[in-house]
C-alpha cells in the first residue's frame, strides 16, 4: 500500500525498499528513502505499547512548536504576549457561547489572520490534537465574519497548547491489537435480532472486492451530542470518535443541520450521521482487502436512543379510528 499526498510518499509493505528502488528509477527521490519520522507535518515514531506489541505513534510536536513561535513573534510586534490571554483555553468560561458575542467585527487584516490561525489549528487536529476539536469547530463557524472576542479565543487556544506542548501530550498510538469488549459485564446489554423486521437487509459490499487478507479488524465508535448547544439558532453539536481495533482513526465535531426539540432528537441525529460514516468506512476497508469482523459497536450515553435503536419491538399501543359512524378499537 502506497499513500501519496502531492510529493510525500508513505509506503507500507513487507519489503518497502524494493518498491521504492523501482520508483527511484523513474523519479528523483529528493529526501532519500528510510524509516519515516515525519509525514504531512506530523512526527512519526515506532514504539512498543504496554501490551508488548509494536505500533506507530503520531504527534504534531514540531508543527505546533513552530506555529506557537510564529504566533508569539506576531504578538511581540504588536507589543503583546500570549501570557496576556489568561492561563489557557480551559480558563475560558464553560458557559461562553461564541455565537452570541456582540463585540465589534474584525477588520479585513485581522479577519485574514483569524482565518489563518484557524487553519493552523485545524491541521493540528488532523495530526492528533483531538483535545481542541470542539472549541476549534465552534470558532470555525465564524470564519466569514469573526469578531474581536473570537480572535482572543483563538489566542487562548494557542496559550493552552503552549502550556501543554510536551512531547508526551497529544500523541496518538495507532495500535493494531484487537479491542476486546466483555459484553457479559453489561447487565442491560443484549444483542437483538432484527431479521423479522428487515428480512432483506444486507450490508453493501464492493462489486469487485479483493480477497480479504490478514487479521480481521473490529470497528468501535463513541457518539454524543449537546442538545441546542448553539444558543442563537438552537442547533445541536455532534461529536464522533471511531476506532479500528485500538487505533483512533476518525474524530468528528460539527454543528447539526436541523433544530431538534429534545436531547433524544439531537442524539439520534448524531447516530444517523455516524451510521453514514461507518458504512463508508467499512466499504472502504473492504476495498482495501481488509477483513472486517462482526458489526460495528457504537456507544452513547442516552438510554432512550439505545433502546429505540437496538431493541426491536412492535407498536402495540391501541388507537381509535372512525369507520361507518362507529368507534373501533384497533391494536
Amino acid at each position: 500500500m502506497m499513500l501519496i499526498y502531492v510529493d510525500d510518499v508513505l509506503h507500507i509493505a513487507e519489503d518497502p525498499e524494493e518498491d521504492m528502488a523501482k520508483l527511484g528509477q523513474v523519479y528523483r527521490l529528493k529526501d532519500g528513502v528510510g524509516t519515516p519520522d515525519r509525514y504531512l507535518g506530523g512526527n512519526i515514531e515506532r514504539v512498543q505499547t504496554s501490551d508488548g506489541s509494536v505500533a506507530w505513534r503520531l504527534s504534531c510536536y514540531d508543527y505546533l512548536t513552530n506555529a506557537i513561535q510564529q504566533v508569539k513573534n506576531e504578538l511581540n510586534q504588536k507589543g503583546l504576549t500570549l501570557k496576556q490571554f489568561g492561563t489557557g483555553l480551559r480558563s475560558y468560561p464553560a458557559c461562553y457561547r461564541s455565537e452570541v458575542d456582540v463585540t465589534p467585527i474584525l477588520d479585513e487584516e485581522r479577519t485574514n489572520r483569524f482565518q489563518q490561525l484557524i487553519g493552523i489549528l485545524r491541521w493540528a487536529i488532523e495530526l492528533g490534537r483531538v483535545d481542541i476539536l470542539t472549541e476549534v469547530s465552534c470558532l470555525s463557524q465564524h470564519l466569514a465574519e469573526p469578531r474581536e472576542v473570537h480572535l482572543i479565543a483563538v489566542y487562548k487556544i494557542f496559550k493552552y497548547l503552549s502550556l501543554h506542548l510536551k512531547k508526551s501530550k497529544g500523541r496518538i498510538v495507532l495500535n493494531g491489537k484487537s479491542m476486546f469488549i466483555n459484553y457479559a459485564s453489561y447487565k442491560d446489554f443484549d444483542r437483538k435480532e432484527w431479521l423479522d423486521f428487515y428480512p432483506d437487509a444486507r450490508e453493501e459490499l464492493p462489486v469487485k472486492m479483493p480477497e480479504p487478507l490478514g487479521d480481521p479488524v473490529q470497528v468501535l465508535a463513541y457518539v454524543d451530542a449537546n442538545h441546542a448547544g448553539n444558543m442563537k439558532i438552537r442547533r445541536s453539536h455532534t461529536g464522533i470518535l471511531i476506532y479500528i481495533n485500538k487505533a483512533p482513526i476518525i474524530w468528528y465535531s460539527k454543528r447539526q443541520n436541523t433544530v431538534e426539540a429534545s436531547s433524544f432528537g439531537s442524539e439520534y441525529i448524531a447516530l444517523r450521521i455516524f451510521t453514514e460514516m461507518v458504512e463508508a468506512l467499512r466499504y472502504k476497508l473492504r476495498c482495501f482487502g481488509v477483513p472486517v469482523e462482526g458489526p460495528t459497536d457504537v456507544l452513547c450515553d442516552n438510554q432512550s436512543v439505545v433502546t429505540n435503536s437496538s431493541v426491536p419491538t412492535r407498536d402495540t399501543v391501541p388507537f381509535v379510528t372512525i369507520a361507518c359512524g362507529k368507534l373501533k378499537r384497533l391494536v
